[in-house]
């Protein structure tokens, strides 16, 4: 069934209540935290005010929509984030002198108000929505971002509050039959589509038993405890040098403190929530997997439990879309559950998958932004599927696939195990 393409209503919409959100989300910072570079792979987070507006104007330009690019010094100053493989790297592309806000701001109007132009103009539909889904991403790594501040950087939301609840449930394997699955989108099934969705493929999948919930921060534990860290043999070889190089040795959101683990939640610390899905990277995911005897899912896996087999359904979800800060406990009664008893496989944190991100089979890089998938085809980069509880909803859609570096520490990132029948 062919999918109805949004209108230039409905573009206008999205586009005000996106740019709505992140005046929202920039809002929730003292204006000294804008110089502050919480992840040291990054820039400040002074760049990403410019950077979304920077890379609509350039979108538009090179769409040739516009006849010249405003402010082009600052098109090419804010085009493009880094995504270096260590710090040593990152220092190299360090910027030290960036734009007074206010100046940037005025940049980011007049932008506002061109992409305003585009949208009426009905003649840019894809350009358009690349701009929208770029910044609706960026969104979440805001907010990610955000989540390694010092609290005193931070205005906390009345709202805010981590749900450290408890509830009785018991992650169990349980069958998910063989079928063919559909990975990616055809054009008229979705209102848009990266490059990386396009085309659909169908893949065969043979049965296999999956864990019922994600791995929690008490189940990951036992990992930890069991000396997990200091055990090569769970580990990749390169995760193992790179992680041990940098002294990994807990998840990335633990803290300890007087001898008790402690969770960083994004505005508050707690002791640490056992009933919590974990965060945590591929290679920490990878290796407390192998210790359990177990793997993690293919792409092909988890779409086949989340979706079902051939066109599928699109997964019911709760815990995303920014309708909590974080979180909420594994077992909960109004938990989403699968045709197979496995919840909760979109919202409440990405799942990792055992998938390097790569392209199917026909893969075309989008002329506009041909970097955005391709410059990731490295083998060191993993699919994750789902969404997290900061995920907006046109980015739930089955067929949206996202990825992050095997041994990145920073996103909300959670996983469960699989095993062969």
């Amino acid at each position: 069934m062919d999918f109805a393409f949004l209108d230039s209503a409905q573009l206008r919409r999205r586009f005000e209540s996106m740019r709505e959100r992140t005046r929202e989300l920039f809002s929730l910072l003292a204006p000294e935290a804008f110089d502050e570079r919480p992840i040291p792979l990054r820039h400040p987070l002074r760049f990403y005010e410019g950077h979304l507006a920077a890379f609509n104007a350039n979108v538009l330009w090179q769409a040739g929509f516009l006849d010249r690019r405003p402010n082009p010094a600052f098109g090419d100053l804010f085009a493009r984030g880094i995504d270096p493989a260590d710090e040593a790297e990152a220092a190299e592309l360090r910027i030290d002198h960036w734009p007074p806000r206010p100046l940037v701001g005025e940049y980011v109007d007049e932008v506002d108000a061109l992409m305003a132009q585009a949208i009426e103009s009905g003649h840019l539909y894809d350009k358009v929505l690349t701009c929208i889904e770029h910044e609706e991403m960026h969104q979440e790594t805001m907010v990610y971002l955000f989540h390694q501040l010092d609290y005193r950087f931070k205005l906390k939301p009345d709202a805010a509050r981590l749900d450290v609840r408890e509830f009785s449930h018991q992650a169990e394997l349980r069958e998910v039959p063989a079928g063919m699955v559909m990975l990616g989108a055809e054009s008229v099934q979705v209102p848009f589509a990266w490059d990386n969705e396009l085309p659909r493929i169908e893949v065969p999948v043979r049965a296999f038993s999956l864990l019922t919930h994600k791995v929690t921060n008490g189940d990951f534990l036992s990992f930890v405890e069991a000396g997990g860290y200091t055990e090569p043999e769970w580990w990749s070889p390169p995760a193992w040098m790179e992680l041990q190089a940098r002294g990994v040795a807990h998840p990335p959101f633990w803290v300890r403190r007087e001898g008790e683990w402690h969770y960083r939640g994004l505005f508050e610390e707690v002791p640490l929530p056992p009933s919590l899905p974990v965060y945590v990277s591929h290679a920490e995911a990878e290796a407390y997997a192998r210790w359990r005897g177990m793997r993690l899912p293919t792409e092909a896996e988890f779409q086949l439990a989340a979706y079902g087999a051939g066109e599928g359904r699109e997964a019911p979800y709760d815990v995303a879309d920014f309708s909590t800060w974080e979180q909420k406990p594994v077992g909960r009664p109004d938990e989403p559950v699968n045709d197979w008893g496995h919840a909760e496989l979109v919202g409440n944190g990405w799942e990792w998958t055992s998938s390097a991100f790569e392209g199917f089979p026909g893969f075309s890089p989008y002329d506009h932004y041909p970097g955005y998938s391709a410059d990731f085809f490295d083998g060191r980069h993993y699919v994750i599927k789902g969404g997290s509880p900061v995920t907006v909803a046109p980015l739930l859609r089955r067929s949206f696939r996202n990825w992050f570096r095997d041994t990145y520490r920073y996103a909300y990132t959670t996983f469960r195990c699989a095993v062969d029948r």
